[in-house]
């Protein structure tokens, strides 16, 4: 049994959507959204990348040499879930947004909108 992957399992490190636009914006961060295809359609965040948390493989999941990973779904269960899985398979430096997408917008940073 392997204590430090155990132990990041259970301690999944959590940012607040003002932090995550920081370090988009500066280049810092990929932000995942594990919402559902037609979620992601109808509002997400522009240059995440969607990757549905009923399709996820944390053994597939590609490396961002570098980045900070920042989950997101719609309130922060989801995407909590998807960080759990991947801290179980070794993965490091992923962060749950708090909240989701509905904390980025009450914090008001822009998503883009389906027309």
């Amino acid at each position: 049994m392997n204590t430090s992957v155990d132990q990041a399992v259970n301690t999944i490190a959590e940012a607040n959507a003002t932090s995550v636009f920081q370090w988009l914006t500066s280049g810092e961060a990929v932000l995942v959204d594990v919402r559902e295809t037609e979620e992601y359609a109808s509002e997400h965040i522009a240059g995440s990348i969607l990757s549905p948390l009923s399709m996820f493989e944390p053994d597939l999941f590609p490396a961002f040499a570098g980045k900070r990973v920042v989950m997101l779904c719609a309130i922060g269960k989801r995407s909590a879930a998807a960080a759990k899985q991947l801290a179980k398979v070794g993965y490091g430096d992923v962060i749950n947004l708090t909240g989701g997408l509905q904390a980025w917008k009450d914090a008001g940073c822009p998503t883009s909108v389906a027309a």
